[in-house]
């Protein structure tokens, strides 16, 4: 439950109401999910709905009999009917939802004469996940009033990317945010304003030769965008269609690419390249190297910021 709790917090980051979930088998999280309707602007996208879903992906199934879910908030009719279809185990909730509740606050189709439900737990560390909510629409009725004050001055709304406290960021890989089904991940190579940024040199041939090798893999097709920040403390991998687990591991690939590559590097000619002439393959091979260090044990929790 403290992991769907971090990741209903991530959601309120967002501007989505704060509802998270996992799936467990044993003691091993196998599914993740928040609530991102707004962003995604899709009606499925509930924590529950995205935990299940890739719970399925990573089992290889849709029958998650020895699987357990944890979820922040009270399951909707929709996320409830999903896990009743899923065969889930066992459901642990937190908060009760009055309003929409499907697990005993409306109606309870946990309860009901279907040919499979799951048992259940409810108001499992309630008090978190309600405060967690409860902060959340205080903060959304300030931010409205804000907001209100804000247009009426003509001020501009600061972008998602400058809201993360980077005194408190360190080198790593970092879910940046979620829009639709496009991710965008934050490969920090520098902990910023504390250790010195990247040369021009290294980042411009990092860039050259981490971008063609993820447009040479097997997941070309799932690849947006890759280059660096202009703080010059990290790089930006926008993907689609792709899990957390793929895209760190993809970019694990393309760090040692980097690491080991000899010879010409690709796309370095005045034709090509925009300022061919400021490329530097040993530094860039030597932050590849020092990158692909910190993310060995880095796994899909630590993506978190």
């Amino acid at each position: 439950m403290e992991e769907a709790l971090r990741l209903a917090e991530l959601a309120a980051s967002e501007g989505e109401v704060p509802v998270g979930a996992v799936v467990t088998i044993g003691n091993k999280i196998i599914g993740r999910g928040r609530n991102h309707r707004e962003k995604g602007k899709n009606a499925l996208h509930h924590a529950e709905i995205e935990a299940i879903n890739e719970a399925c992906r990573r089992l290889g199934g849709w029958r998650l009999w020895e699987c357990e879910l944890f979820v922040t908030l009270e399951p909707c009719p929709m996320c409830a009917g999903a896990i009743i279809n899923a065969r889930i185990k066992n459901v642990v909730f937190g908060a009760f939802d009055k309003k929409n509740g499907a697990c005993g606050s409306v109606t309870n189709l946990f309860e009901s004469s279907f040919s499979y439900t799951p048992d259940y737990e409810s108001g499992f560390m309630e008090n978190e996940c309600a405060d967690v909510l409860s902060r959340f629409f205080k903060t959304l009725r300030s931010d409205t009033q804000k907001n209100k004050k804000k247009k009426e001055n003509n001020c501009m709304e600061k972008i998602a990317s400058f809201t993360v406290d980077h005194t408190k960021l360190m080198r790593g890989m970092y879910i940046s945010r979620i829009d639709g089904d496009v991710v965008t991940y934050d490969i920090r190579t520098r902990r910023p304003n504390v250790e010195d940024v990247m040369e021009n040199g290294a980042i411009h041939t990092l860039e050259h030769l981490f971008a063609t090798f993820v447009r040479n893999s097997e997941f070309k097709d799932n690849i947006i965008y890759f280059g660096p920040m202009g703080c010059r403390t990290g790089f930006y991998f926008l993907t689609t269609g792709m899990t957390h687990a793929q895209a760190l591991q993809l970019t694990r690939d393309a760090l040692a690419f980097t690491e080991n590559f000899e010879g010409d590097v690709p796309g370095v000619s005045a034709v090509e390249c925009g300022n061919y002439r400021d490329h530097d393959l040993e530094g860039a091979k030597k932050e590849a190297a020092a990158q692909k260090e910190i993310l060995k044990n880095w796994t899909t929790a630590d993506m978190i910021y």
